[in-house]
């Protein structure tokens, strides 16, 4: 019965957690510049809070796991089951943590790189194949060559300037072939312009 109290808590916590971190507009439209290319990155302390939404619940399972075994008992399926989720709260814990120092998205004029935890993915503008927005999640997901895929959130500061090399760098027929997207993006390219204005400076 512990067990099973503490998964609906973990629930109720992911289940929290996903209507405090619903897609909200970037602050920046514009990024950082280094050298000819623009680093888009989250929104600060997002995957810190990921982190601590995966280890909290994590810790509870196990206190909760350990304090029933003590007293009536599991069973090996029941230690199995808290092993692995364990395991899983913590694999998702470091991810998380290290993606809030690390993660990023990298445009220039030759293409578009995303840097996480696990890996670095890379696709050349000309080489992209399809560009679509998802506008509930809000973020593009782009397809390159021999599957290579990548996604970059539309809440990423910088998002302004993937639509501005975007719309210039992906193939016409490719943009034609989405609508909806490069509506999106020609939107997130006229904010950013706004906010250029805005700010008194000329576009990037």
């Amino acid at each position: 019965m512990q067990l099973i109290i503490a998964f609906a808590v973990l629930g109720g916590l992911l289940v929290a957690g996903s209507w405090l971190l619903r897609p909200v507009p970037p602050e920046h439209l514009r990024g950082v510049r280094s050298g000819t290319a623009v680093v888009l990155r989250p929104p600060r302390g997002r995957n810190a809070i990921l982190s601590i939404m995966a280890i909290g619940p994590t810790l509870l399972v196990g206190v909760v796991a350990a304090t029933g075994s003590r007293g009536e008992g599991m069973g090996t399926a029941g230690l199995v089951l808290v092993a692995l989720a364990i395991v899983f709260g913590i694999g998702v814990f470091l991810y998380f943590l290290i993606a809030e120092r690390r993660m990023q998205v990298r445009v220039d004029a030759r293409g578009v790189e995303r840097t996480d935890p696990l890996r670095r993915t890379g696709i050349a503008w000309a080489e992209v194949e399809k560009i679509s927005y998802n506008g509930v999640s809000r973020w593009f997901f782009v397809t390159g060559p021999r599957g290579i895929r990548l996604w970059v959130p539309e809440n990423m500061a910088g998002i302004g300037d993937f639509a501005d090399v975007a719309l210039a760098g992906v193939r016409p027929a490719v943009l034609a072939a989405d609508p909806a997207t490069r509506e999106a993006l020609e939107q997130l390219a006229a904010e950013a312009r706004e906010e250029d204005a805005a700010d008194g400076k000329a576009p990037a």
